[in-house]
């Protein structure tokens, strides 16, 4: 349990200083996967204080699992991304299908 809890929280690290190199503001939110609180959202991640994330690793190289509750609460707008990756790999960000419709439109305007 402390080798997972450990990993999961290196992978959290490592994706919010992925994010920082692209001038990206987010914190990892300490204790995310503890008892439930109201001063602690619910998130594993926090993105620029207004996007809420859940992050997954894992050592197998066939697949990650989201449980359905996490599924649910992307479906539901509670969260906005699950990001997850496999041993040794960049991380992999899951959205809505609506949300990436939306970053599509937001960068065919930019293209121009």
């Amino acid at each position: 349990m402390v080798k997972s809890y450990a990993r999961g929280r290196r992978f959290e690290y490592h994706v919010v200083d992925k994010l920082a190199k692209h001038g990206i503001r987010s914190r990892r939110v300490a204790l995310s996967g503890r008892q439930p609180s109201e001063d602690i959202p619910n998130a594993d991640i926090v993105v620029e204080e207004k996007f809420l994330g859940k992050a997954k690793t894992t050592k197998a190289k066939k697949y990650v699992s989201f449980p359905e509750k996490e599924i649910l609460e992307l479906e539901n707008k509670e969260l906005n991304f699950l990001v997850f990756n496999f041993s040794r790999t960049n991380p992999f960000v899951v959205i809505r299908f609506e949300d990436f419709a939306e970053l599509v439109k937001l960068w065919k305007e930019r293209k121009g």
